[in-house]
């Protein structure tokens, strides 16, 4: 039978192009800027999307990283891909570096009269220097010429172009790393823009192209750290290589339709940011955002072949994915929780924010390594000793905490780095309503879950101290959910600090996990809450986890 062929574990999972038609990618990913401040993470991004895209069967990949991504070499690989696309491909344009603003060469292309531009490792505001940069029309112009050819295209552009944030940064925290310069100012610009006649005004003149950028054009894109990843990276390239993967077919029906890829992207950069980031999808007139198949998702052998060529062979030892059977992929197989027990986590990295380690005591953690370190050496936790308060990454998260309590919220920054973890294997979609800025005491904010149709829901929240708070089901709550939306009004009051909501919904009534958080209500047992998650949790659940922060 076609599902048990297909759930045969020895056969590996392709990603396809729906329309028989092959899947080709140009990926850039730049940090060694050489006059402007290097970034962090956007080579790993490109390694990461190369790699998925790879390990899924596709063979057509040119991956330009660092000094290799110069105008004259970004120029000839697009215009090589051009050439190679054929009617029905799909082709990948992926970009994860420094974005800047200028004002448009394209009269009326911008509202604001202001233009996208991608920076390439050379570039500088000098007469030579300003040549080593992509405008935003240019890539409009070879995506026209790839649609010209027959394809369709999706851009990911994982940099940024405006200067506000969602919340502001605390000034005690570390440094923060964004995809975004300083402006500046062009007195002689070399730069020659490939363009002709023909080429798009805007990206709403395109016919078969999807968009996704990491942030809206005046907001600073974040570099952000990933549970069990080294470094920092781009939550949008993470989001998508995890998408290319199969994590996005959230019906397991084996397509990954352009409703699904957006918002599995969309809801994973939400939660992996902290809520800094809200994405931008755009999609070209006349396609359906609810119907149009961007890949699909079968199982069989690749024969090897070497990385230059164009496409692999494959021989298909079952069909796609039939939808009547909602097989589920390996990445969606069951939100499973690693406890520390079950995987060497990395350390909670713990400063002082005077340096002085012996503000600090013997911290043992039952749930963590606690590794003492210096305010400039990337800690995950840095610790006010006048004020007591606990700053993570641009955050306060927690209060008037005494050193000797620093235990538990160790505790909680392990136990919601598994909760980011689950949640990015299948999101469940949630949001804080009405912003993502920092609320203040008693200001009234409201969790809105949306697709919970016929799902059973669980929402609690873990405080900035570790304390588990029980939000829905509570007495005669409906389970499950007759619409297809939920939202649950709350009012701010202490402890302050950061509240991390975490949302769960399931096909099934969880009386088991339902019973179990209860019992960790008003408890500061989140390394308990993360074992519960792990012994209760179904493999059909949708887990979201996302901040509120809030402060006196």
């Amino acid at each position: 039978m076609a599902t048990e062929a297909f759930a045969k574990p020895s056969l590996p999972l392709y990603l396809k192009n729906p329309d028989g038609g092959s899947i080709r990618a140009l990926v850039i990913g730049i940090d060694a800027y050489q006059h402007v401040r290097p970034l962090k993470g956007s080579v790993a991004d490109a390694r990461d999307i190369e790699g998925s895209l790879r390990a899924m069967g596709t063979s057509d990949v040119v991956t330009l990283i660092d000094a290799q991504a110069t105008r004259a070499n970004v120029l000839r690989s697009i215009s090589d891909l051009v050439q190679r696309t054929s009617p029905n491909d799909q082709i990948i344009l992926s970009i994860a570096g420094h974005g800047a603003q200028e004002p448009e060469t394209v009269k009326g292309s911008q509202p604001d009269g202001m233009q996208d531009v991608f920076l390439l490792p050379g570039f500088q505001p000098t007469p030579e220097g300003s040549r080593q940069r992509i405008l935003g029309s240019e890539f409009n112009h070879f995506i026209r010429q790839l649609e010209l050819r027959g394809a369709r295209v999706l851009f990911v552009a994982d940099t940024c172009h405006g200067g506000g944030m969602t919340r502001e940064v605390d000034p005690r925290a570390a440094e923060m790393s964004f995809r975004q310069v300083p402006t500046y100012t062009l007195s002689v610009d070399k730069l020659v823009p490939v363009k002709n006649a023909a080429d798009p005004v805007t990206d709403l003149d395109l016919d078969h192209t999807t968009f996704l950028a990491a942030v809206d054009r005046n907001t600073k894109a974040p570099e952000v750290k990933i549970p069990a990843v080294e470094g920092l990276r781009g939550a949008l390239s993470y989001a998508v290589a995890r998408a290319l993967e199969g994590a996005a077919d959230a019906d397991g029906d084996g397509r990954i339709t352009l409703k699904e890829l957006f918002s599995h992207v969309r809801q994973v950069v939400y939660q992996l940011s902290d809520q800094r980031q809200n994405i931008v999808t755009k999609t070209s007139p006349g396609r359906s955002v609810n119907s149009d198949v961007m890949f699909q998702l079968t199982r069989g052998l690749a024969l090897p072949t070497p990385s230059a060529s164009p496409s692999p062979q494959q021989v298909e030892l079952s069909n796609p994915i039939p939808p009547a059977t909602k097989a589920v992929t390996p990445t969606r197989a069951s939100p499973s929780v690693e406890t520390p027990a079950s995987k060497g986590l990395l350390p909670v990295r713990l400063a002082s924010l005077d340096g002085n380690s012996k503000n600090l005591p013997n911290l043992a953690s039952r749930e963590a390594t606690v590794e003492i370190v210096q305010p400039l050496d990337n800690p995950d936790l840095i610790w006010d000793p006048k004020s007591r308060d606990v700053i993570s990454w641009g955050d306060v998260i927690a209060y008037k905490v005494d050193a000797k309590d620093l235990v538990t919220v160790i505790d909680r920054t392990a136990a919601i780095r598994e909760l980011k973890r689950i949640a990015t294997k299948s999101p469940q979609p949630l949001r804080i309503a009405p912003d993502d800025a920092q609320h203040r005491n008693d200001q009234p904010v409201q969790i809105e879950l949306t697709d919970v149709a016929e799902r059973s829901v669980i929402l609690f929240d873990i405080s900035g101290d570790g304390t588990i708070q029980m939000l829905y089901p509570i007495g005669s709550d409906a389970a499950p959910t007759q619409s297809g939306s939920l939202r649950l009004p709350l009012r701010v009051r202490e402890p302050f600090g950061a509240e991390q909501i975490v949302a769960i919904s399931s096909t099934q009534r969880l009386v088991d996990l339902e019973q179990a958080l209860l019992q960790l209500n008003r408890r500061k047992a989140p390394g308990q809450m993360i074992k519960v998650m792990a012994k209760y949790l179904p493999p059909d659940a949708r887990v979201g986890s996302i901040g509120l922060f809030t402060a006196p």
